[in-house]
Order: C-alpha cells, then sequence, then structure tokens
C-alpha cells in the first residue's frame, strides 16, 4: 500500500562542445550533487542559497530521468515532502528546495525572494545533467508552493516543463483577472493592485495540468474568495480549472456540476482535452487523501522520450545549418566535432556536415 503522505499545515545543446555551465553540465545528477543556487534581495544583501533536498532512484528509465520539483507549503521544509513522493514517483528524480522563511514570495509572505527565477535556474541546470530527460521537467506544489506552482504555469516558458501539478489551492484573482492570465511587471507589491501583477501573459500550451482541491478547507476555500490565511483572494476551484482549459484551447462551456466519481472513493474528476487538464474535488481538507496521491502517480506515469538529433545535427535544432556549421568550427582540431569517427575535426567532418545540409528527416 503507498504510503499516505501527511503534510504539515503549519503551512543536444552540446554540453560536450562548450565548457560546463550551470545550464549544461556534462556529468549524471545522482543523491550527492550539490545544486548552489545563490541570489541576493533587499533581505538578503550578501545573498542567499536555497537549500536543496534530492532523491534520486537506482533504475534510470530509458530517455533519462523524468525530474519532479516539490514545492512544499508555508512554514514546512521542502524536505518534508521526499519521503511520501519517493513511493508515488518511484521513476522520478525529486528535487525539494526550501523557500526562504520558509515560504514562498507570492503577495502577502515574508519572504521577498526572487522564487520564480530560482526555480527558471532550477529546471535549466538539471536539464543540463546527462542523465535526465530535459523533456520531462514536472513541478508539484502544495498550498503556497501551489501558488508558486501555478506562476511557474503562467510565467516560465522552457519548453521542457511538461506537466504541473497543484494541490489544495486553485488560482488566485491576482493571477487570473480581466481578460485571462497576469504575472508581476517586477516583484510582488502587496500595496498595489492584485499584488502587483499588472502584465499581461499567455501561458504555454502544450503542458499538461493536474489540480486537486477539497471541500472543507479551512485555509483556502473550495467555492473561492477571500482565504484569512493567506489573504488572497481565490476562483472557484472548478473555475480556476476551466480557466486552465480554455487557454489550452477548449471551447465548450465549464463544468461545474458534481463530476465523476472515481470508484465509491468520494474522489471527483472534471476532465478537459482528453485528459490534459483535470481537476479533482475531494474531502480531504486541506490535505491529500490516497486516492488522490496514486492519481498524481497515474497522471505523471509516462513522459515524452527525447528523440536524438540527425546526423550533423550539432546543435539539436532539427536542422543541419549555420548554427551546427558555427559549433564545428569552434571545435577545429579537437576531437568535439569529430562526426566521421577518425578522433579530430577537420575537413573529411566539414565535408559531411555539408552533405547533410537542410531539415532533420
Amino acid at each position: 500500500m503507498r504510503k499516505k503522505i501527511r503534510i504539515p499545515i503549519a503551512s543536444f545543446a552540446l554540453a560536450w562542445l562548450i565548457a560546463p555551465t550551470a545550464a549544461t553540465r556534462a556529468d549524471d545528477l545522482d543523491n550527492s550533487t550539490q545544486i548552489d543556487i545563490t541570489r541576493t534581495w533587499s533581505q538578503e544583501p550578501n545573498g542567499w542559497t536555497w537549500p536543496m533536498d534530492i532523491s534520486v532512484p537506482a533504475t534510470m528509465p530509458d530517455g533519462g530521468y523524468p525530474v519532479c520539483i516539490l514545492l512544499h507549503g508555508a512554514n514546512t521544509p521542502g524536505g518534508a515532502l521526499l519521503g511520501g513522493f519517493r513511493d508515488i514517483l518511484v521513476d522520478h528524480v525529486l528535487i525539494a528546495p526550501t523557500g526562504y522563511q520558509l515560504g514562498w514570495n507570492i503577495c502577502l509572505e515574508a519572504s521577498e525572494a526572487p522564487d520564480v527565477d530560482m526555480v527558471r535556474e532550477l529546471i535549466e541546470t538539471v536539464q543540463g545533467f546527462d542523465n535526465v530527460n530535459p523533456d520531462a521537467i514536472r513541478i508539484f506544489g502544495f498550498s503556497n508552493g501551489a501558488a508558486l506552482a501555478h506562476r511557474i504555469y503562467i510565467e516560465n516558458d522552457n519548453a521542457g516543463i511538461d506537466t504541473v501539478v497543484t494541490a489544495v489551492s486553485q488560482l488566485a484573482d491576482i493571477q487570473f483577472h480581466g481578460p485571462g492570465f497576469h504575472m508581476p511587471s517586477g516583484d510582488p507589491d502587496e500595496t498595489s493592485a492584485f499584488c502587483g501583477y499588472d502584465q499581461s501573459v499567455t501561458p504555454r500550451t502544450d503542458r499538461r495540468y493536474l489540480n486537486i482541491c477539497n471541500e472543507e478547507d479551512d485555509f483556502i476555500p473550495y467555492d473561492g474568495g477571500l482565504a484569512p490565511a493567506s489573504g488572497i483572494t481565490y476562483l472557484e476551484a472548478r473555475a480556476s480549472a476551466f480557466q486552465i482549459a480554455r487557454a489550452k484551447g477548449y471551447g465548450g462551456p465549464p463544468k461545474l456540476g458534481a463530476g465523476v466519481e472515481i470508484g465509491t472513493t468520494s474522489v471527483f474528476k472534471y476532465e478537459y482535452l482528453g485528459g490534459e487538464v483535470v481537476h479533482l474535488r475531494g474531502l480531504e481538507g486541506h490535505n491529500l487523501n490516497e486516492t488522490q496521491e496514486t492519481f498524481i502517480g497515474d497522471f505523471l506515469a509516462t513522459w515524452p522520450t527525447p528523440q536524438a538529433p540527425c546526423d550533423g545535427d550539432l546543435d539539436a535544432s532539427g536542422a543541419v545549418d549555420g548554427g551546427d556549421l558555427g559549433l564545428l568550427v569552434a571545435a577545429w582540431g579537437t576531437s568535439a566535432g569529430d562526426l566521421n569517427g577518425d578522433g579530430s575535426t577537420d575537413g573529411g567532418d566539414l565535408g559531411l556536415l555539408i552533405s547533410f545540409w537542410g531539415t532533420c528527416p
């Protein structure tokens, strides 16, 4: 039986052609890897580094490890999520950063840390490891972490993020108001309308989305409205999922009825676009039950397999063109751009590159 999560409520680009950077590393991610992301801001003028808990399973799936970044709830360290999720996402690398002052900067939190930028750098960093599937980056957020996960869904355009899962928090009106989705043009500002979320943005449409919210939630009301604990106003949970589906191209009416019960579990499913967008309604309050946890595991049980570039496509752009020529010239005299297997990048490789010229089949 799955171990239940009980979360405290106190809450290629060719790495071998260029020198490794934060986003391109020619090595494997493992349990001993240290990822240091440091930023300065008004509260930490000398810099602060987010703690990271990492769990890598023993067996790597075909195509490299999918990665799930776990974003904790308020007043809970990131590592608290690892134990339960290790049993749910057995094939995934799990990375759990801990937010500044055990929170994430959405609007009214004590933290003013640049968390969206941190997650952006974290994703780009893990995509550079050799044993990671760069096209299967997943985000899970719980409560305050779900609010940050919604920011990432809306604001981060990295094509490798294929799925976002949010639990016990739907969209807030700061993130969706007026005609659509918004992000802050600067830092979140609690003195401004909608906390300074004043820049209209169109989220990517190629991501799957799962949201889980519960009736009888004393922290974030399922029916929407002001949440006293956060001081933020939320959309009705089913209507929130509908707005995600509509942004992805759904043209029908919102699904606001009783939903479809999963077995006899008192968990009800609302599905759009063939399962690309799913909302679960339950009765677990501000927590997750076993049915919801199992659904998360099943929802994330598949991932895309990266397609190998064709011969000569050194930058994995899908075509052999000037970008690849530049990389080959930069590798001249070394083994880095060796296409014909003779151990050196020279005229023979240039001739092959030209013969491959054009769009990959």
